[in-house]
């Protein structure tokens, strides 16, 4: 497939206002860095995941406490790799996950990513933190960079 110049410019500037890592990170990046980024999960959250996905399941939406589903926890985590840490061209080839602890709507969420090991593969460990308190995610990736 090939690809026109204005595709390339159009990618660039959405790059550019949407990933806030390093472009070349296989340079800067160092094993023990890392970041923390923070998101409230809302009822909408939920619902707009719900339908995006067809997980209409009651314990995420008719219950007194919305149950966040797993995938968007992951999804938080996704949004920090692929546009803050390691940043823009990070691709995820493996993932393991857990979910300790359950999550819920209006939980202030700490999404914390660290990189254990850099070389081809690139490893990283996170967890996402609810309320600074209990740990309601927590895996790692195998990631490759292809910017």
């Amino acid at each position: 497939m090939k690809f026109s110049k204005p595709f390339f410019k159009l990618l660039k500037r959405y790059v550019q206002r949407y990933c806030t890592g390093p472009s070349d990170v296989l340079n800067t990046m160092k094993v023990g860095n890392e970041i923390s980024v923070f998101k409230t999960v809302t009822k909408d959250d939920i619902l707009n995941f719900a339908k995006l996905t067809g997980d209409y399941n009651p314990i995420h939406l008719v219950t007194s406490n919305n149950l966040v589903h797993g995938a968007l926890l992951n999804g938080l985590v996704s949004g920090v790799l692929g546009t803050k840490m390691p940043g823009p061209g990070t691709i995820v080839v493996g993932q393991t996950f857990t979910f300790p602890a359950p999550c819920y709507a209006g939980d202030i969420i700490e999404i914390k990513v660290q990189i254990v090991s850099i070389r081809k593969i690139m490893k990283c460990e996170y967890i996402c933190i609810a309320n600074g308190k209990k740990i309601v995610l927590k895996g790692n990736a195998k990631l490759i960079k292809k910017l």
